[in-house]
């Protein structure tokens, strides 16, 4: 069965088409119900890793070269770890920055030459059957153990992509003219594919941009590769008339919503799937001149609600690159209008007499703590890349 459009239809070329015009798939989706959510998560998640293989290192890099040279033209070196976990020495890195590229059942490793200094040595991949069956802490546990079979230990993650998204059974699915007609969105790059005039694809924003919508077919899409675990997911039998609105968010905008480690990205999932579907992209009737006004679709709104399924119901703040750089003066003013209080509790009347003895205390200070690592500890935190400091490695 398809849906129009009610009554109340805000466009008014729409509204003047029959009745027989307005239930063709041209409008499908319904107004009120009519909707199931099926799932909603991550169905993908790369993190930059600093591992730490000490000692051991020289010997592990000479087996990962023996590994990567014996499976030139091959599909893949075969391989077994300490415990034996088999996995697969791939011909392939990752260019610039990782030599090694390792395959595991749930999960791909890329492994720099060089142990980690100002950026990850590591980069892990976790595939999406992996993450909807075990989660994030689970798939994290399953990949630390691995790696500490190569006597290698974290000690750092740095999220580096991820796609959040929710799974909706919708009768009749979804077209092209409903979405282009309802967007409310910050990008204006749009793209889309179909077969046979029906809608399989939606794009909004670039495919090189930090951020990236894509509502699409997923039942189809599923069934085409051969997932047939995601019915079992879903609660149903059949594949038909599953879509799934998706987002997918790089380093850059990770950075943005102050996310540089796991437990950030926990806590803030839903605030920045709230965020997403409210700020960045949403579907609202014509009801109003400004868009900040419109009414939302109230499948929309279902699809917002799905924030309390992703996280905390905290907010996020997105910070942008001139915001961060508009934080330093407020260093500087705090710093200096601490100065006369600090002279005047050493009875110090000169100005400059003062700044020279706040270093000299600062220096004392700093003498016995860690600077450098605290220093790399609040870059991340700011959500300045380590590599932007010193520089990262060259990797063959």
């Amino acid at each position: 069965m398809a849906f129009s459009f009610s009554e109340q239809d805000p466009f008014g070329d729409l509204a003047e088409k029959s009745m027989a015009e307005s239930v063709t798939r041209h409008a499908l989706i319904p107004t009120e119900g009519g909707w199931q959510l099926l799932l909603c998560g991550v169905d993908t998640l790369d993190l930059g890793l600093f591992v730490e293989f000490g000692s051991h290192w020289p010997l592990l890099r000479e087996a990962l070269d023996r590994g990567k040279e014996q499976a030139q033209g091959k599909n893949g070196q075969l391989d077994q770890s300490g415990k034996g976990r088999c996995f697969l020495h791939l011909p392939s890195g990752k260019p610039p920055n990782y030599r090694f590229h390792l395959q595991f059942p749930e999960y791909h490793l890329y492994l720099a030459k060089n142990p980690p200094r100002h950026s990850p040595n590591g980069y892990l991949s976790l595939g999406a059957e992996t993450l909807w069956q075990l989660g994030i802490e689970h798939s994290l546990d399953l990949v630390l153990a691995d790696l500490a079979r190569f006597k290698g230990n974290v000690v750092l993650t740095l999220p580096s992509r991820i796609d959040l998204c929710a799974d909706f059974h919708l009768p009749g699915g979804l077209s092209l003219e409903f979405l282009q007609r309802l967007k409310v969105a910050r990008s204006r790059a749009t793209a889309h594919y179909g077969h046979a005039d029906q809608l399989e694809t939606f794009y909004c924003g670039s495919p090189s941009g930090m951020v990236r919508l894509r509502i699409y077919d997923k039942g189809k899409e599923a069934q085409k590769k051969g997932k047939a675990w995601f019915p079992h997911l879903w609660g149903r039998d059949t594949f038909t008339d599953v879509w799934r609105v998706e987002f997918q968010l790089r380093r850059p905008a990770l950075k943005q919503f102050g996310v540089n480690t796991v437990d950030e990205l926990r806590q803030k999932m839903g605030g920045i799937w709230e965020y997403l579907t409210g700020e960045w992209f949403s579907l609202r009737w014509k009801d109003d001149e400004r868009q900040d006004r419109r009414s939302i679709h109230p499948w929309w709104q279902d699809v917002q609600s799905c924030a309390g399924k992703l996280g905390p119901a905290t907010q996020v703040q997105r910070i942008f690159a001139s915001d961060l750089l508009a934080s330093v003066d407020w260093y500087v003013s705090h710093i200096a209008g601490c100065l006369p209080s600090f002279a005047a509790r050493l009875g110090i009347h000169d100005f400059n007499d003062a700044l020279n003895r706040l270093g000299n205390e600062v220096t004392l200070y700093w003498f016995d703590r860690k600077y450098n690592e605290e220093f790399k500890k609040r870059s991340i935190k700011v959500g300045r890349p380590l590599d932007e400091i010193g520089g990262a490695d060259e990797e063959e």
